[in-house]
């Protein structure tokens, strides 16, 4: 099988390397076609080709001698030579059985004689090949074969140099794209792009500089004193001096009086711009307008302290950590789920020491994702270990903000011991019968189908029985009908006693019980059956059917031969265990069972 799978991915990677030259099903070219006619000429043959193998068919690049473009891959002489590193040659393919029922062969044309150079990518794809043949049976000589190897080598060159030019115009367009790209956000931004020579006189400036400044004149190389007031000049230059001084970028805060006579506030990022010598020839600089993000900000910080008062009211426990985890606020709900004194006991704390021992894996890789940037937002369960010594089962939620301006996560926290002691309740009820307290028939076929994939299981080893309570109806009848639900939880319990806890006890319906015994002989399962058969309460009695599984059949199946055994020993006077007829080796003897010894 993995030798398969090992064949299926080479081959899906020499078709993705053919298809990565994007040559298939293009024009001739006379490069090409130059090589074919050499080849034919040097090996003296009428047909030569350049022949590239796809997933299902051999197209023909170059063509000399035939008219076909392409042959089915099946029909294919050049899948002989793939994964060759020399020529392949067939002297006569009448007498080579790799290609002696090829159509083209046997009939029209009647080739006789091939001989193959492989197309060789650098990584050891085979493409396909360059090729020659004849109608009569021939050998190359030496010197044929090293020219037809020569000449397979120009068409791999050619093949790259075809691809390397497509990759190249493709470049050119996406640098031709990027650059409109480029020119479209510089022209459609509102936030202002400069750059400036070491003296101060701008080289470039983007629409919205002048739009912003109103300047009607031309800007380019002009200085800050000549277009602005001293003081808004003086401003700008001593930054730019900054920046030529440090060969750093830097964030200044500059002022700006726009054509309108409004006073604003710009966000100035301002960098060195170096030669390819890496000298700094001049400054570059992108400046954003924060004048109504500062009249946000102060409405922020006023709707941040009503936010703080929701939180500290909040019933739900709201904590916040610095990037390494460690707490630095929580709320009076947080201080209460973890039954500490105060939030003295929290402050400083790592979160992580608030989870039980042994659970701390995915609250620490949620938080080591938090800090290498990876989640913004991630949710999750854990176990918490409160100061009284109490766990609980919690719900968390992390949120990456901002706190105090500094990064740091939002942790929400539920008590959810509740909701999941009553989902693991419903979820007993709903695979448990109400009556004997074991399986029934939805949870024990959930739980055997995965059995069904072991390995001892697909060998054969798994019983199922069906346990049948013997005149039951007659003893409901004459005992009542409590009685009748008493004995059940009985016999329960005496089947779910003799046998493993690996195996699977279901009541399948009114007096019936199934058993699946896995990883397990028939003998060894013949002698829990009778060991169940043999302890029935109240002196009662019960018929037992059983049979092995059979890999590749459905689980129905086996339960209705394992019904059609349990009816045979009912029929056979009941009180015995009975197996299916599909197995010679054991069969119903009086009121137990015998193993046939002479199978052994």
């Amino acid at each position: 099988m993995d030798c398969e799978s090992g064949m299926i991915s080479s081959e899906t990677q020499r078709v993705q390397a053919l298809k990565s030259f994007a040559v298939l099903d293009t024009p001739a070219e006379r490069n090409f076609d130059d090589l074919t006619e050499l080849a034919a000429e040097l090996c003296d043959v009428p047909v030569s080709l350049v022949t590239l193998v796809d997933a299902d068919r051999q197209w023909f690049k170059s063509r000399r001698g035939i008219d076909s473009t392409s042959t089915p891959r099946d029909e294919s002489f050049c899948v002989h030579a793939l994964d060759s590193s020399d020529v392949v040659e067939i002297p006569d393919a009448r007498r080579d059985a790799r290609v002696a029922h090829y159509a083209c062969v046997r009939g029209e044309p009647g080739f006789r004689f091939y001989a193959g150079a492989p197309l060789r990518t650098a990584d050891g794809h085979g493409l396909g090949t360059l090729c020659v043949a004849d109608y009569e049976p021939r050998r190359l000589s030496e010197t044929q074969r090293r020219q037809l190897i020569v000449l397979a080598a120009q068409v791999m060159a050619q093949l790259e140099v075809r691809r390397q030019a497509i990759a190249l115009q493709a470049a050119l367009e996406e640098a031709r794209t990027s650059r409109r790209m480029l020119q479209g956000v510089l022209n459609h931004t509102d936030v202002l792009i400069y750059a400036k020579d070491l003296d101060g006189k701008y080289v470039m400036v983007n629409p919205a500089v002048t739009q912003a400044t109103r300047v009607t004149e031309d800007m380019i190389g002009r200085s800050d004193a000549e277009l602005f007031s001293a003081e808004l000049a003086a401003e700008y230059r001593r930054n730019d001096q900054q920046i030529i001084k440090t060969v750093e970028h830097q964030v200044f805060t500059e002022h700006l009086v726009h054509g309108d006579g409004s006073h604003r506030t710009y966000r100035s990022t301002k960098f060195p711009v170096r030669d390819d010598a890496g000298d700094v020839i001049g400054i570059a600089g992108v400046s954003t307008d924060i004048t109504d993000v500062e009249a946000e900000r102060a409405a922020l910080e006023d709707a941040e302290m009503r936010l703080r008062t929701l939180v500290e009211a909040s019933p739900v426990a709201i904590a916040v950590t610095d990037e390494a985890g460690g707490i630095i606020y929580a709320n009076p709900a947080t201080v209460q789920l973890c039954a500490v004194p105060s939030i003295d006991d929290l402050h400083g704390r790592s979160a992580l020491e608030l989870v039980a021992p042994g659970q701390q894996d995915g609250l620490a890789s949620t938080l080591a994702a938090f800090a290498a940037g990876e989640a913004d937002s991630a949710s999750g369960r854990s176990v918490l270990q409160r100061g009284d010594g109490i766990a609980l089962h919690v719900e968390y939620t992390v949120n990456r903000i901002k706190y105090a301006g500094q990064n740091a996560f939002q942790v929400q926290v539920r008590d959810v011991t509740d909701a999941i002691a009553d989902q693991q309740n419903l979820l007993q009820i709903a695979n448990t019968d109400a009556l004997t307290n074991v399986m029934n028939r939805r949870a024990w076929i959930a739980h055997l189908m995965p059995l069904l994939d072991e390995p001892c299981v697909t060998a054969g080893e798994l019983v199922i029985a069906m346990i049948d309570i013997d005149h039951f109806k007659a003893f409901n009848d004459s005992s009542g009908h409590l009685a009748g639900d008493r004995l059940l939880r009985q016999i329960a319990d005496t089947i779910t006693t003799n046998v493993r806890s690996s195996d699977l006890v279901a009541r399948w319906g009114g007096e019936e019980f199934l058993v699946a015994l896995p990883e397990i002989t028939v003998a060894q399962a013949v002698s829990v059956l009778e060991r169940i058969r043999c302890s029935m309460p109240l002196e009662q009695t019960c018929s037992i059917g059983y049979t092995a599984w059979r890999p590749g059949e459905t689980i129905e199946e086996c339960i209705s031969r394992a019904d059609q055994a349990m009816y045979a020993a009912k029929n056979g006077g009941r009180n015995r265990t009975h197996d299916c007829p599909a197995s010679p080796h054991i069969r119903s003897h009086g009121r137990g069972v015998d193993v046939d010894q002479s199978a052994s």
